[in-house]
């Protein structure tokens, strides 16, 4: 029997080679999706932000604290948050191991980026929502 010990029956690293590799592969897959993911979901709210400023000051908006940070920020806040993310799934290719681990933060952080880029959607539209409940009374 090739790959098997006689006296243990243990697989040898030769016949479980062929598994880590495709594991390998498909954990860089998954990043690689991840990554351009968190990409373009950082720049469209990037240039989503700056088409809500000029609305808001058109419109005269009056803005509450969540949307005023984002306003004030989002220059610097957005690069550093999907950029951040985004390096730390490419980064964890290099120090985890686990493939089970490696893929479970990449998803982790898919999800986490894709809540948190609901949030500021929602923080952005709110002082809309503000001035349409405000005329509608």
């Amino acid at each position: 029997m090739k790959g098997e010990s006689m006296a243990t029956g243990a697989i040898s690293p030769e016949k479980t080679g062929g598994n880590e590799r495709a594991g390998r592969i498909a954990t860089w897959i998954a990043t690689i999706f991840a990554c351009v993911y968190i990409v373009w979901t950082g720049t469209s709210l990037y240039y989503s932000t700056s088409v809500f400023i000029n609305m808001f000051s058109s419109m005269g908006v009056e803005l509450r604290a969540s949307s005023l940070f984002l306003v004030a920020s989002y220059r610097w806040l957005y690069p550093i948050l999907f950029g951040g993310a985004a390096a730390l799934v490419v980064a964890k290719q290099f120090f985890v191991r686990d493939k089970v681990v490696s893929l479970t933060i990449t998803f982790a952080t898919t999800v986490t980026v894709a809540i948190l880029s609901g949030e500021i959607v929602k923080a952005l539209y709110r002082p809309m929502f503000d001035l349409i409940e405000k005329l509608n009374r």
